[in-house]
């Protein structure tokens, strides 16, 4: 079922997992606009952007939630470098029933983060 959940997610392919991520904070410390490098824009091999997700640990599965399902993160996780903010979306469904994410903001105790002059609280 993760797998079949997961597909939902299919929205960007990557290359290697850890560039995308990379990619994602440089993104968030430039403070101009969205990057496009290959893992991100597509043209990858990969089948979704979950798997090297579900691969770390970070993804931990799917719980039920409210009246459908949640994909789980595990912020706990050394890989993860952001932390939820309690708002939950749709993104698609499970067996019928609505298949919830929690959306994400950078982690501030992250140590690229505090240096980052666009987060930066100064």
């Amino acid at each position: 079922m993760a797998v079949a959940a997961t597909a939902g997610l299919a929205i960007v392919p990557a290359l290697p997992a850890s560039a995308t991520v990379h990619e994602i904070v440089g993104q968030w410390c430039s403070g101009q606009d969205p990057l496009g490098p290959p893992g991100i824009s597509g043209g990858s091999q990969a089948d979704n952007f979950a798997k090297p997700l579900e691969a770390s640990g970070f993804i931990t599965g799917i719980v039920p939630f409210r009246d459908g399902f949640r994909i789980q993160f595990n912020y706990a996780n050394p890989n993860a470098k952001v932390v939820g903010t309690g708002v939950f979306v749709v993104i698609g469904q499970v067996d019928g029933k609505p298949l919830y994410l929690e959306l994400i903001q950078p982690d501030p105790s992250f140590p690229a983060f505090q240096r980052c002059p666009r987060l930066a609280t100064g």
